[in-house]
């Protein structure tokens, strides 16, 4: 009896022991469970969204949070995320990501056919999401002003109108490609640049002159990775309002590839703008000597700076500024090419030998911006740019690539 007695209270002891281990097991394991859980839906759900994004005719990108008020595109209601297309800024929601393609072509970067005539583009009217401070082409009222998907806008011209102001006459009527119809390439153009081609004839001349010599037509070159990653922004606002065949990213397309456009263009008419550093910069320069080598120069472009960089140095000389932080909008830098004036920059190719006579080393070659500076903001630009080229994951940040400049 005493022996059953002792070995009670020690039972008894054990037994609040194991449900604490129980419970403690389960405290910790469930928040793994639930957080393994969730991950492998999120990353369902990316591979889902990437599978529909390869199919589709949209330049789609996601984001977690629109910056403002946005409604889907498809089922009208507000939405917090989801995907937008940079070409033609459609918004929708996830779940209707399947239903856009059907329902809303993309932007034309070519026609289907040549039965349109240059002259005969129609609008091309998305609704709703319409850009803030926009009037509309008929009442002249203020538009999207209601919180919910309403009013239209053209993804080529830009011109909003009310859905109560919007008749069958403007779904027809001819677009005129808008503010920036001197820097848009139509797609009318390329279809017949593509007929021409077939024909092999390359007289690009005469189908050049029906859009008048005021026709400058734009290529914007953008580097995704300057300016902490500003330039991958830029891309999309710039396919936004110019035909997206004209805007490239040159850690895709190296810029040699993208200035072939050129020669489909008129000559001595094409203009480039360049949205990166110095080193973008002296990449697209080295690229049109290339062209020049090649024969090429009836088609070399005039260059423009949108300066993403840290330095700037060469963007600042020719007098586009120090730097670009998103002060201006992108519409704004477009007037700003077209109103510039053409200067003739200075280029120099260095050859550099070594000495004796038994050298077996080949002469290196280099080509020089030779413009006015002071020797050691070069030495500068020389240092960070080998500091950034040894450790490229060091300098990501804007504002820390330019504390190590100063330093």
């Amino acid at each position: 009896m005493e022996g059953d007695q002792r070995s009670g209270p020690s039972a008894q002891g054990l037994l609040p022991d194991g449900h604490l281990i129980l419970w403690t097991l389960f405290s910790v394991l469930l928040p793994v469970f639930i957080t393994l859980w969730c991950s492998l839906q999120r990353s369902r759900r990316q591979l889902h969204r990437r599978d529909i994004f390869r199919k589709s005719k949209h330049c789609w990108r996601d984001t977690d949070l629109f910056s403002h008020p946005t409604y889907c595109c498809v089922c009208a209601q507000h939405i917090l995320q989801g995907a937008f297309c940079d070409c033609c800024g459609l918004r929708v929601d996830e779940g209707c990501l399947k239903k856009v393609d059907k329902r809303f072509p993309c932007k034309e970067i070519m026609l289907k056919n040549d039965s349109r005539a240059a002259d005969a583009m129609p609008h091309h009217w998305i609704r709703g999401n319409v850009p803030l401070c926009t009037y509309c082409v008929i009442c002249r009222q203020q538009c999207g002003s209601q919180p919910k998907l309403c009013d239209y806008r053209c993804v080529w011209c830009q011109q909003t109108v009310h859905d109560e102001c919007m008749r069958g006459s403007l779904k027809s009527e001819k677009c005129d490609f808008g503010e920036f119809k001197n820097l848009i390439i139509p797609p009318s153009y390329l279809t017949s640049i593509n007929q021409m081609r077939k024909d092999k004839n390359t007289n690009y001349e005469v189908l050049a002159s029906k859009f008048g010599k005021q026709w400058t037509p734009l290529i914007i070159l953008a580097n995704s990775r300057s300016g902490t990653n500003m330039g991958e922004g830029l891309l999309g606002e710039f396919k936004m309002l110019l035909n997206p065949v004209q805007v490239f990213d040159v850690t895709k397309t190296p810029p040699i590839k993208a200035l072939q456009l050129c020669t489909l263009l008129p000559y001595y008419s094409v203009r480039v703008l360049v949205c990166g550093g110095d080193g973008t910069v002296g990449w697209v320069l080295d690229a049109i000597d290339e062209m020049k080598i090649k024969g090429q120069e009836k088609y070399i472009p005039e260059v423009a700076v949108l300066p993403l960089g840290t330095g700037n140095d060469l963007s600042n000389t020719l007098g586009w500024g120090t730097g670009y932080a998103g002060e201006i909008p992108v519409a704004q830098v477009l007037r700003n090419v077209m109103e510039a004036d053409g200067i003739k920059l200075d280029r120099w190719k260095v050859q550099v030998t070594n000495k004796g006579y038994y050298s077996l080393r080949k002469p290196k070659e280099f080509t020089m911006n030779n413009y006015f500076s002071i020797g050691p903001d070069a030495l500068m630009a020389l240092n960070f740019h080998a500091h950034r080229e040894k450790a490229p994951s060091l300098f990501s940040s804007r504002i820390l690539n330019k504390v190590c400049w100063i330093k």
